[in-house]
């Protein structure tokens, strides 16, 4: 009896693939939003307009525990604060500066923030706020 050998298939099955990758896709649309929310805090409300946003701000949050630098808790913030500041913009990263106080925080404290990423080298902060609540 003969035996006929195989033609062996040369292609390669890309579906799998596709589908792993899809499936990324979607984790990753559904996770980044909420890798960019920073530290939870409860803001005041104000009326104003939202802002736009070229590019990821940097964001410092003042809350009862400390002073945050996006998701970094800062240790001694009146001396590390401007230093780790001035550090990002040596990067070249002149970017926007959010400024998020904790609605029950002492004013002192937002003050204190905001002058800290003045000796930084940051001149323009934005102040974020919640939207008045309708009702």
């Amino acid at each position: 009896m003969a035996y006929r050998r195989r033609k062996l298939m040369g292609e390669i099955n890309i579906i799998p693939l596709v589908d792993v990758v899809l499936v990324l896709l979607v984790v990753f649309m559904m996770t980044a939003p909420m890798l960019t929310q920073g530290v939870k805090v409860d803001l005041p409300q104000t009326q104003s307009a939202p802002l736009k946003a070229e590019r990821e701000p940097l964001e410092v949050t003042v809350r009862q525990d400390g002073i945050y630098l996006q998701k970094t808790r800062i240790a001694n913030p009146r001396e590390n604060l401007a230093a780790k500041v001035q550090a990002i913009l040596a990067e070249g990263a002149a970017q926007r500066v959010l400024l998020r106080g904790q609605k029950d925080v002492p004013y002192e404290a937002v003050v204190v923030a905001l002058n800290l990423l003045r000796q930084g080298g940051i001149q323009k902060v934005d102040l974020v706020t919640e939207p008045l609540s309708q009702g």
